[in-house]
């Protein structure tokens, strides 16, 4: 019944996707995030950390032993995190966006240049329904790196956060189980509404997700809040 009722709230969500107040600039999605949508505290995404006005409590989830002391400043700052990279926005339907081929031509960053250029990209970077607080170390080491199950690649580590294990290789990213799901389902939302493609292997790993982790409240009450900031 919940992934049912998940499911036609999607819908709507694309029936009503023109008519979303989608931030026109990154800095005020992501001001939206945080105060907007999570009320300017919370848990991060990935690990649970407790965090508040963008800074990380690396205690308060066992990890202020886990970064390097040149990474210790990022790791206790608060980023947003995109669950679906910026860089696999750059196709759609299977092809490269425009902006991004003139992009490369005239030598430009494709990301700062698609967004500048090309409304529907902007959109889709800027799109809050995929976009959740992180640790910002956790955000960068992550960079785009494709969800798995298993470890592969080389120059693994392992954080464990409050009740959650995330694992990132050279290669890929392993989040908790607990969340598997709900990344599988903004995969699918970010897919239909702005054609965004995966790997085969990417795919049907969302959807076995999307299936072993079903919908909780939790999950429907973050995209309530965010449908608010959103308009709709």
């Amino acid at each position: 019944m919940i992934k049912s009722l998940f499911l036609v709230c999607l819908a709507l969500v694309f029936s009503c996707s023109a008519n979303a107040q989608i931030a026109s600039s990154f800095s005020k999605a992501k001001s939206n995030l945080y105060k907007k949508v999570e009320g300017n505290s919370g848990l991060t995404f990935y690990t649970n950390c407790s965090w508040s006005k963008k800074k990380v409590d690396l205690e308060s989830c066992g990890l202020q032993n886990s970064f390097p002391k040149k990474h210790l400043k990022r790791a206790s700052r608060t980023e947003a995190e995109h669950i679906i990279p910026a860089s696999w926005m750059y196709k759609i339907n299977g092809k490269y966006r425009e902006c991004y081929t003139k992009a490369k031509a005239l030598g430009e960053n494709a990301r700062k240049y698609c967004q500048a250029n090309d409304i529907d990209y902007r959109n889709a970077h800027n799109d809050l329904m995929n976009l959740v607080p992180a640790v910002g170390q956790l955000n960068g080491e992550r960079s785009n790196k494709p969800y798995a199950e298993a470890v592969s690649g080389t120059k693994e580590h392992t954080y464990r956060g409050n009740g959650k294990v995330f694992r990132i290789t050279s290669r890929v990213a392993i989040p908790d189980k607990s969340i598997r799901g709900d990344i599988a389902r903004i995969g699918f939302y970010m897919g239909k509404t702005y054609g965004v493609t995966y790997s085969k292997r990417q795919l049907e790993l969302f959807k076995k997700w999307d299936m072993e982790d079903p919908v909780s409240s939790e999950e429907q009450e973050r995209m309530s809040r965010v449908f608010k900031v959103q308009g709709r």
